[in-house]
């Protein structure tokens, strides 16, 4: 079988994906049980018709400027979304309608009801939807949680502190829902990931003091309160010249420094020093591994059951956008903002 890929977006993140999958063809994928999984890219749709066809004419392919036609045209097995967060929604529920896998990029919306509305259909359909939260294929995330394992954990203290992109739609909040929920989202999904899950956010933030472009805040402190105990804290900022993703972890007997940017873990464990330098390529394993979910085993469609390596599902994307429309909403008022 060969898995027919579709994609609606081709320009940022989406550029990253197509690469991937450039790889693969170039390379072979595997499936899940080491053998051949054949893949090839369908179409490309992008409301930029040159940016379309820059990414669809090489790779023979067929280019739209129109994502729901795309899916209603073509024969597709898999459809990666990598659309700006006000154009979610449509395509998704499109794509379930035809029973395409899905794989979105974040958030999967910008408010809870339409992306609950959105994943219900996904639900119904029975199909594959996984979300882009890269962090959870990182190399050094996955040895953290080794290392973890079986400890409490106490307190995660991160810092994503980054420029403003060069992206127009991304300094409005009412297109991009603001840093916390475009950006940071990342952070936030990462410590669910790590501590479970949250029941209030408290915070603070700027307007104006860094990047006046933007209309919404440009630095962020939120703090988070977990069902396990924990409490951990976010700070972010889109007014830093340099970029830094560091996450601090405290827990029983273990301290850990995780730098996402630098793909490196270092810290202490029951007294002796631990380092761990990753590879970088979460983006090639969190994609892969949607390729071969998709397929199923043995490069047979199968039902959801026999899917693994799946680490974000839709709903799953959906706890983390409500998380962070809570830390954005606590950010705003300064008041702390429970979580259902």
């Amino acid at each position: 079988m060969t898995l027919s890929v579709g994609f609606v977006g081709a320009g940022g993140i989406a550029s990253v994906h197509l690469e991937t999958l450039d790889d693969a063809l170039e390379t072979g994928l595997t499936d899940r049980n080491g053998g051949s999984l054949d893949v090839e890219l369908t179409a490309v749709a992008d409301v930029d018709e040159t940016r379309a066809r820059e990414a669809a004419v090489p790779r023979d392919a067929e280019a739209y400027t129109d994502g729901v036609e795309l899916i209603e045209s073509e024969s597709l097995d898999a459809l990666v979304v990598a659309v700006p967060p006000f154009a979610h929604g449509e395509y998704e529920r499109t794509a379930a309608e035809y029973s395409i896998d899905l794989f979105v990029e974040k958030p999967v919306d910008l408010t809870v009801d339409a992306a609950r509305e959105t994943a219900r259909r996904v639900a119904d359909s029975g199909i594959l939807a996984q979300v882009g939260y890269v962090c959870r294929y990182a190399g050094i995330t996955e040895r953290a949680l080794e290392l973890l394992n079986g400890r409490r954990i106490g307190h995660i203290d991160s810092t994503y502190w980054v420029p403003a992109p060069d992206t127009g739609w991304w300094y409005e909040r009412a297109r991009s829902g603001g840093q916390i929920v475009e950006q940071s989202t990342h952070v936030y999904d990462l410590h669910r990931y790590l501590a479970g899950e949250v029941t209030s956010a408290t915070g603070s933030g700027t307007d104006g003091l860094l990047v006046d472009a933007v209309d919404f805040q440009d630095a962020t402190s939120v703090t988070l309160d977990h069902e396990s105990g924990a409490v951990s804290h976010v700070s972010s900022t889109c007014g830093s010249p340099d970029s830094r993703f560091e996450v601090r972890i405290a827990a029983e007997d273990a301290y850990l420094e995780l730098d996402y940017f630098g793909y490196t873990l270092s810290g202490t464990v029951d007294g002796e020093p631990v380092r761990y330098e990753a590879d970088g390529d979460w983006y090639r394993r969190e994609f892969e591994a949607f390729l071969r979910a998709a397929a199923g085993r043995d490069g047979v469609r199968t039902d959801t059951s026999e899917r693994v390596d799946v680490r974000s599902t839709f709903d799953d994307a959906v706890e983390t956008l409500e998380l962070t429309l809570a830390a954005r909403e606590a950010a705003e008022t300064g008041e702390r903002v429970p979580l259902s």
